[in-house]
């Protein structure tokens, strides 16, 4: 019987579970992103533009995440880009000028590239080990702690607890949580190595041959994310805009969604074992479609809702199907895999919101979210035309 304090993989299964919720704990400032918009007097164009900083950051380190998690891990990355990145999410709260709260989401962003790269890297890694598929449900974490900060911050709105004491609290939260995720994430050397001589013995003979499978996925991660950042972003905005919701009542939008988004993400994981990643992943496209429609054409604020519910069960299974499949690629290093389609993801990011802005400008914000229903259809129909295997598994106790 193994002590306590050793490797196994329910142990690591828990650290690296920790390690996705903490990194969903970072959107706090979420619900409250009306109230900054309204106190910096910024126009929807200008507010895109802030708003997608933190894609601009993540843009700019590139493939940096993949070399440094080659070097020292992905749990080291992991907890050194977790600390920082908590420690500007104060910054950002006690910004008193739209220029240093840009700048702070900048930093932030391409310190979460990181930490998307190395929680990623060492969830596929747990799931070989485990020999199970548990991917679904470690996002469904980061899901948990997105609406458990979401929650804190729509309710921190409500009592009118000033925006600096909320930032700092929760950034002390995060950093305490990272230090437990280190402590329990670790995985023995010995498996490291077989995974990684598993790895190389399929390895293509060519490099760009070997990259050219990460593109579907790529795309598929773009389009997954979407719905993800147009609630994040914009979903309160409308319903305060169009719809007069209170600030507190509206920052739950981003709440709504993300349990619909945790329901959905912990039914994946046993429907993509029976049906396949690529129609869980399909079906999912179909109903972010449904919701961004249902957005468009209601004429009362409590459908808004709805369509958040249905985007959000829709969005749950596609981004773990895209990391997934991509550190399972032969021949390329789970962190190269992943952190490319990290990094198309991270280019979503960054346009979606200034896109979205220029479209509201154009016309309306109602308008701008025809850019989810687009990136369901495009979600529901790439799955079918690239499919893939499903993997061997062996129960491990996890």
């Amino acid at each position: 019987m193994p002590q306590p304090s050793q490797p196994t993989p329910r142990r690591a299964r828990i650290g690296v579970s920790l390690n996705f919720m903490t990194n969903g704990l970072m959107l706090t400032l979420t619900p409250r992103l009306p109230e900054i918009k309204q106190s910096f007097e910024l126009s929807d164009g200008f507010y895109g533009i802030v708003v997608a900083a933190m894609g601009v950051g993540a843009l700019v380190v590139g493939p940096m995440p993949a070399k440094f998690i080659a070097r020292f891990g992905p749990l080291k990355v992991a907890l050194t880009a977790t600390i920082a990145a908590a420690v500007m999410l104060s910054v950002a709260a006690c910004a008193l000028n739209p220029v240093l709260f840009a700048f702070a989401f900048l930093v932030m962003g391409a310190l979460d590239a990181h930490i998307d790269a190395a929680q990623n890297t060492q969830g596929v890694a747990v799931q070989l080990w485990a020999g199970r598929t548990i991917m679904n449900s470690l996002h469904a974490t980061w899901s948990l702690g997105a609406m458990t900060a979401t929650l804190a911050g729509s309710a921190a709105s409500g009592l009118g607890i000033p925006l600096y004491a909320h930032g700092i609290a929760m950034s002390l939260v995060i950093i305490t949580l990272a230090l437990i995720c280190y402590r329990m994430g670790v995985i023995p050397d010995d498996v490291k190595r077989a995974q990684i001589r598993e790895k190389q013995s399929h390895r293509s003979p060519t490099n760009w041959r070997r990259l050219l499978p990460v593109i579907p996925l790529a795309l598929l991660g773009v389009v997954g994310v979407i719905p993800e950042d147009t609630t994040n972003n914009w979903a309160a905005l409308y319903l305060v805009g169009r719809f007069e919701v209170g600030f507190s009542l509206a920052g739950l939008a981003v709440t709504v969604m993300l349990i619909a988004q945790v329901i959905g993400r912990l039914l994946s994981d046993p429907l993509s074992d029976r049906f396949g990643q690529e129609t869980v992943a399909s079906i999912g496209g179909g109903l972010v479609a449904a919701g961004g429609l249902l957005m468009i054409i209601t004429p009362v604020a409590p459908l808004v809702y709805l369509g958040l519910v249905l985007m959000g069960i829709g969005c749950a299974p596609i981004i773990p199907m895209a990391f997934s499949a991509a550190g399972r690629l032969s021949g390329v290093a789970s962190g190269t895999g992943i952190t490319l389609v990290g990094f198309a993801i991270r280019i979503g990011l960054t346009f979606n919101s200034p896109l979205m802005g220029g479209i509201a400008e154009l016309a309306s914000v109602r308008a701008a979210f025809t850019l989810v229903a687009v990136a369901g259809i495009v979600a529901c129909l790439l799955p079918l035309r690239y499919r893939r295997p499903r993997p061997e598994t062996v129960n491990a106790g996890v």
